[in-house]
């Protein structure tokens, strides 16, 4: 039997229905692909800093003693770390540690790189409970990172993103820094 026309036709036409439903699914489809796809970029940047930092301390450890200008060079190294992120936005801190005789903390010397603080030689900090070896020496290094997204950056504030790592001189007991 042959339906004609009229209202009960236009409710059988099933011609459009794949392009309406195209156009609802779509906006969310993309706000998830791009949301997925600025997530990714953030977690690739902050490993590579987590890398950078980790492999500063590393190739500062194995110094037996440094200059003012060592320490500008291993941190400087960190843009070829953080290939191929934009570095202009990493700071880094590089600080030796004392512990005395007392188990009291301090900074022997420190160096900043690209805008960051350097901490005052002389200075208490606080380390790990298991690196407060009388006479030990401690590594501290320190990076952060102002991540701008690429995708919404109009809509996400810029992150800050921030690590450290304490390691042990290896080639000597301390790393004395003659200019620092």
């Amino acid at each position: 039997m042959r339906r004609s026309g009229g209202v009960r036709a236009f409710h059988d036409d099933k011609r459009g229905a794949a392009i309406v439903e195209f156009a609802l699914v779509m906006p969310m489809l993309m706000v998830l692909y791009l949301g997925g796809f600025a997530v990714c970029q953030a977690v690739g940047t902050w490993r590579k800093m987590s890398d950078a930092t980790a492999q500063l301390a590393n190739v500062a450890a194995q110094y037996t003693t440094m200059q003012a200008s060592d320490t500008q060079g291993v941190m400087a190294a960190a843009a070829q770390i953080m290939s191929p992120y934009d570095t202009t936005n990493l700071s880094e801190v590089m600080t030796l540690i004392t512990v005395s005789a007392g188990g009291s903390a301090t900074v022997t010397w420190s160096q900043a790189y690209n805008g960051a603080a350097a901490l005052t030689k002389g200075s208490a900090v606080t380390l790990p409970s298991n690196m407060l070896l009388p006479g030990m020496s401690v590594l501290w290094v320190k990076t952060s990172y102002r991540y701008t997204p690429v995708v919404g950056s109009g809509y996400v504030a810029p992150i800050t993103m921030n690590d450290q790592i304490y390691s042990a001189p290896r080639s000597s007991a301390t790393i004395p820094c003659g200019d620092c």
